[in-house]
């Protein structure tokens, strides 16, 4: 019997080759898509205690973490499928919680981020995380588009 709840464990590369081969969960995301390379990106991500995937009924349906640069410096990302929208309050709340306490237990000072320019709804979560704008980067994104650096000192 499926009971529909989600539970957060540690992040695998399989999660991630499952996700990634997904559907993405926003349309503006789907441009991204030539550019995954599912079985390295997700091994990319992969890094001991520092990344989780959240499951329902035994789907991964997205995973979040951080891969560290240098020093006590970390780049975070999320991935996820449109399956997140099933649970979107469960998602950004066990996102929320796990961030936070993902880099304070490793001792990480910055995380950051780069949010494509024309997705707002990534860039309001990633205000919402306590992810401050610090400005435009152009020509980022693997296409070529604008990205917004991101970042939260802890």
């Amino acid at each position: 019997m499926m009971d529909n709840m989600l539970y957060i464990v540690p992040y695998t590369k399989e999660h991630g080759k499952i996700i990634l081969s997904y559907q993405m969960n926003h349309k503006i995301l789907e441009a991204d898509r030539k550019f995954i390379n599912i079985e390295g990106d997700a091994m990319n991500l992969e890094e001991n205690n520092l990344a989780f995937t959240g499951m329902v009924n035994k789907k991964p349906i997205f995973a979040a973490g951080m891969k560290m640069i240098w020093g006590q410096v970390a780049e975070g990302w999320v991935i996820a499928s449109s399956d997140m929208w099933n649970h979107p309050l469960s998602v950004a709340k066990a996102i929320k919680k796990d961030f936070a306490r993902v880099a304070k237990k490793h001792n990480i000072k910055r995380v950051q981020t780069a949010i494509r320019k024309d997705f707002t709804q990534g860039q309001r979560f990633a205000e919402w995380l306590g992810l401050e704008n610090e400005g435009l980067m152009k020509h980022y994104g693997f296409d070529g588009t604008d990205q917004y650096r991101y970042a939260r000192i802890f």
